[in-house]
Parts: C-alpha cells; structure tokens; sequence
C-alpha cells in the first residue's frame, strides 16, 4: 500500500512538473504550442491521439492533431455534432469517458458509431469567457484504469494555459494594431497639421502658443519659433482682445466648446491684418481644459474689398439721395418743385383728413414779370425770382412746404392753417416782397388762397387739384382786381 502511494504521488509530481515546463515555455508560433501540449498530455493521460479545436457556431476545425497519421489533418472542418466534443461545448464542463460504448452520452453519438473511440478526455478552452475551442484525447480501446482527479485538473489547467495564450496573442495583437493605428494617425495629423493650407495653433488655457504650422507663421509673418517665444495677446488688435479673451474664458468655464470670429493681428511688419478664427477646446480626462485648437484663415483682401464695397454703396447712397432731391428741387431757386408737392399735398391732406385740422394753400405770382425780363434781362428776372424765394422762406414755418410751381409762380402750403392765418401769411408776404432791395425795381405779387376744412374722421380725402382750382381762381380774380393784392376762395369742405 505504502509502494502505491509513493507511485502515486511520483506520478502527481511528473504531472505537475510537465505542466510546470508547459507553462514556462515560449514558443514561436501555435503549432510549436499545440503540439508540445498534445505531445505532453499524449504521453501524460496514456492516450494516442490529441486534438486541439476550433468552435465556431456548429463548425469543428482541427487546429493541430497529433500524430498525423490518423486519417484527419490540420484544418479539416466537421459539423460539430458529429464530434464527441459537442457534449463538451453543450455542458461548458470536462467530459473524462474510459469506455464510450457504456455511456449513455455517448453510445449513440454520430462519432461513436463513425469511429468506435472508446476512452476520451476532453474539455473547453476559453478565450474572453467564451468557449473558444476544445483540447482532448482519444483511444480507440476502452481505458483499463479510469481517469482520475489529477488528470481531470491537468487537461483543465493545459487548456486554460493554451486559453490564456491565445488570450495574449489577442491582447499583443490589438496592442500592436493600435499602436500601429495610433502612429498612423499620428503621422496623417502632423500631415494634415503642417501642411493645412489654413494656419493651425495649439493654444495653452493661458494663451501662450504651444504649436503652429506652416501656414500660420505664413499668414503672421513670424517663425515659429518666435511665435512661440509669445502669447497670442500680444500680437492681437486691441480692440479685438476683449471679444478673443471673452470667448475663452466661456470656454474655461465649461459655457462653450468652441466660439468662431473675425479678428485682427498684427503682422510683423506692423500692418493690421483680419483672419477668421476658429477655435475649440480639448478637455483631458478630468474634463479640465488642457489646450485649444486654433485655426486661423486670412480675410484680409475680403475685409478690403468688404470696406470698399461699403464705401461704393454709401457714395451711391449719397448719390442716389441727391439724385432724389434734386429730382424735387427747383434749380434756380432750391425751393421744391410740382414733383415734390404732389408728395407733400397728398400727405398734407390725408392727415387733415384724419385730424380735422384746416389745411390752406397760396399761390404767388409775380406781377409784370414778363416786362420786367423784358426790360432788365432774365439774370435780371432769376435775382428776383431768387429773392423771393427767400422772402417766401422768411414767411414759411417749419411744417409748411415752399414750392416754386414754374416762371414766376410760387406755392406756399399751409397746414394746421385756417382762413385767417392763410390770409395773414399772404400780407406779410406782401410786405416782405415790397421791401426786397438791391433789384433793378420794386416788384409785387399777387397771391390767391384756398383753405379746406375736413370733417373730423372722414373716410374721404378731396383731390388735391380741387384745392389748387381753388387757389389759382382766387389768384385770377386778384390779377383782374389790379394785382398786388390777395384774394381768398370760399372754404372747401368735405
């Protein structure tokens, strides 16, 4: 009994001890691993053939067999439940089987009645937790001694050792995939950094330039490394730093992400040149910033071109505004002409109309105008006709509206005025003419006035010709009365 023990536990130590040196071998490829393992547990477990699997879905694949001689090869695929190994893969467990044809499990198994193995020790390796294979022995004999404990641990730990490995691999291989992706990115973004055909910074939070590539130094006119000597502020325009550094510090607050505006910088030259700048924030794992991505396009020739499309549009503007007023302005006399009171009487007697305020008119006329051009000379006649423009001037308020309708005639309109004020207005005018110096002679004129009083509220607004015939009678009959006189029509109302 003692002799079995100490056979025992020298056995147990050779097992140990192989897996001992399975598990401290490197090795240059699968085959070399699969093959030492199934040449160990071979001799191990007593057993004449191992296979090492691949499961995927309901497909087998041998990834190594030892021997060779067995009728199956490497890389030969079989549908799953047709292997043993399909009780393996259905119970996540060990299966150890001394003599299949007593086994319920496998005595009418599609392998059983296929290849007749009797005795087979099999379990899963797992890759990531998941079954990624099989490692097992078979004979064809049944096995005259069951297997034991020992040899139920020693397949589980050779599998979990090949699982681990594999696991590895995997590990090494996305490791080197992604270093391999990470330089690659690395090299296309110092690519695409350097060569941008816009200027591309990477900023600290405290403004200072950190990077810049090619296209920047370009744009700024300095070298890099005298960019990097400063800070972004202190070649930035003054009136745009506030703007620049308010945007920052949103970003630093968390309020933003990124921000965009037109600024200016100072050349190296000295002269002020404006770019687009656009600029985000890369946060590190803390979400902390950590520096700012800047890109910068020169616009100096479109804000050139901006400034002086504007000024274009303000000298047409200005054109276009003296173009309109002397399209309404009388060129003798600056007084407004017909095109200009046919604007101001409809707007004259739509708020007389609204309001029911009275609205009056007068029209003047030179006396004898004819002979005095005749007599004097038309410089002569355009001095007169020039000073009274003034004098019409001088009677005018503000809100009244002095035209010159043609030759010698004038209009004056006279809103928020009654009978008596268009009366009133018409002497003092008088007057004023009588006294009108430095002419070849006196002159007078004859005035004629209309004054309309509207029914408050009224949907109805008269014609402005209406008033005008009104006017232009009464300034007949002054004619017809002996000139130099004022006559006024009777009240229009509607």
């Amino acid at each position: 009994m003692t002799d079995l023990n100490t056979s025992r536990f020298a056995s147990r130590a050779d097992h140990f001890r192989e897996f001992h040196r399975l598990s401290l071998s490197r090795y240059h490829s699968y085959s070399e691993l699969y093959a030492d393992y199934l040449k160990t547990g071979m001799r191990l477990f007593d057993m004449p053939t191992g296979i090492v699997s691949r499961i995927r879905g309901d497909q087998y694949t041998i990834l190594a067999i030892e021997p060779g001689t067995t009728g199956l090869i490497t890389g030969d695929t079989l549908p799953l439940g047709e292997t043993y190994c399909s009780v393996v893969v259905s119970k996540d467990s060990t299966m150890a089987v001394t003599h299949a044809a007593e086994d319920v499990a496998f005595n009418g198994h599609p392998a059983y009645r296929q290849m007749q193995l009797e005795a087979y020790l099999a379990t899963p390796i797992h890759v990531n937790g998941e079954i990624h294979g099989t490692l097992n022995f078979t004979a064809p004999e049944v096995r005259e001694h069951p297997f034991d404990e020992i040899d139920i641990e020693l397949i589980e730990l050779m599998a979990g050792r090949i699982g681990q490995v594999i696991e590895q691999h995997q590990v090494d291989r996305e490791r080197r995939d992604a270093v391999k992706r990470l330089r690659d990115n690395i090299r296309l973004f110092e690519s695409a950094f350097e060569y941008a055909p816009i200027g591309m910074a990477l900023v600290s939070p405290e403004g200072r330039w950190l990077r810049v590539n090619r296209a920047i130094t370009k744009i700024l006119g300095y070298t890099a490394t005298e960019l990097l000597a400063i800070d972004f502020q202190a070649i930035t325009h003054p009136n745009d730093l506030d703007t620049d550094l308010k945007f920052l510090c949103e970003i630093l607050a968390g309020e933003r992400d990124t921000y965009r505006m037109e600024k200016r910088y100072f050349h190296k030259d000295g002269r002020e040149i404006w770019v687009l700048l656009s600029v985000s924030v890369v946060r590190d794992e803390q979400d902390n910033p950590e520096y700012f991505v800047s890109q910068i396009q020169e616009i100096t020739a479109q804000k050139r071109a901006e400034a002086e499309l504007l000024c274009r549009q303000k000298e047409l503007e200005s054109v276009n505004r003296k173009l309109k007023l002397l399209s309404a302005t009388d060129p003798l006399t600056q007084l407004g002409n017909r095109r200009a009171l046919d604007k101001r009487m409809q707007e004259e007697l739509q708020r007389s109309s609204r309001t029911g305020e009275p609205l009056s008119l007068v029209i003047v006329d030179v006396d004898h105008f004819k002979h005095y051009n005749d007599t004097y000379g038309h410089p002569a006649g355009d001095v007169a006709l020039r000073k009274l423009a003034i004098a019409l001037k001088q009677v005018a308020r503000i809100t009244d509206t002095v035209i010159r309708l043609g030759g010698e005639e004038f209009l004056l309109l006279l809103p928020h005025t009654d009978e008596a004020g268009c009366y009133t207005v018409a002497k003092r005018l008088s007057r004023l003419v009588s006294k009108l110096d430095n002419l070849e002679a006196a002159i007078t004129v004859s005035t004629g006035g209309a004054t309309l009083i509207p029914a408050i509220g009224t949907t109805h607004i008269p014609e402005a010709d209406a008033l005008l015939k009104q006017a232009d009678d009464a300034l007949y009959r002054a004619k017809q009365e002996g000139r130099n006189r004022h006559c006024q029509s009777p009240l229009l109302t509607c």
